[in-house]
């Protein structure tokens, strides 16, 4: 009996740590993407099986989203507003973890152009977490990715997925384009410094330039 309750503790440990292994990963991810974290509307962000991409929401993006059923523009603001303490700009780009499912991030990238577009998108389970980076944001090229992490297509209101073709996506190739996200996490100042100043930015620069 000692031992079945020795083996049933063990079970339950391993079973918490894992849960808080899983939700530092997350956060880790919500950091890398400029989401809020202890944040109970993106707590699904990153940690099921589909919102795996860290996608930057321009102004008309968020409002087609909220007029045709996926109301992500205005959680994304509110996210935005939770982690800055102000409402973002009509420029800015508020970021939002979208369904990679179903292309969400890359159908508004290709409708609008206001800027919206695809920032990494997340390897499911992946420990520590990576994520696959400089995705052009169209729906083929993220149709791409979607089939290389393996992740099930579906539907969202309001995003269409006609004639999605990731052999269309020839140039991309995704597995070379996978880092750590702790790349963006930490360095995060140092990206808005690079685009800044003009220059072609991936986590890889970034690393490079760090070490130097």
């Amino acid at each position: 009996k000692a031992t079945m309750a020795m083996m049933k503790l063990a079970g339950l440990a391993l079973i918490f740590f894992a849960a808080v292994r899983a939700d530092l990963r997350s956060d880790e991810a919500l950091e890398a993407c400029g989401l809020p974290t202890g944040y109970g509307p993106v707590s699904h962000c990153f940690n099921d099986v589909t919102h795996h991409v860290c996608c930057l929401l321009g102004p008309e993006a968020r409002a087609y989203a909220d007029s045709s059923g996926n109301p992500i523009g205005t959680a994304a603001v509110k996210a935005w507003q939770d982690k800055t303490g102000s409402a973002p700009t009509s420029s800015d780009l508020t970021p939002w973890c979208t369904c990679f499912g179903s292309l969400v991030c890359s159908y508004y990238a290709s409708k609008f152009n206001d800027g919206t577009k695809i920032k990494f998108i997340y390897e499911p389970g992946s420990d520590p977490p990576e994520g696959a980076f400089d995705i052009p944001s169209n729906q083929d090229c993220e149709a791409k990715a979607r089939d290389f992490f393996q992740v099930m297509a579906h539907g969202t209101p309001g995003v269409a997925e006609s004639g999605v073709d990731d052999s269309k996506c020839p140039a991309y190739d995704v597995a070379s384009h996978v880092h750590p996200l702790s790349s963006v996490q930490a360095l995060g100042s140092k990206q808005e410094l690079v685009h800044r100043e003009g220059k072609a930015w991936s986590p890889v620069t970034i690393d490079r330039e760090h070490t130097q």
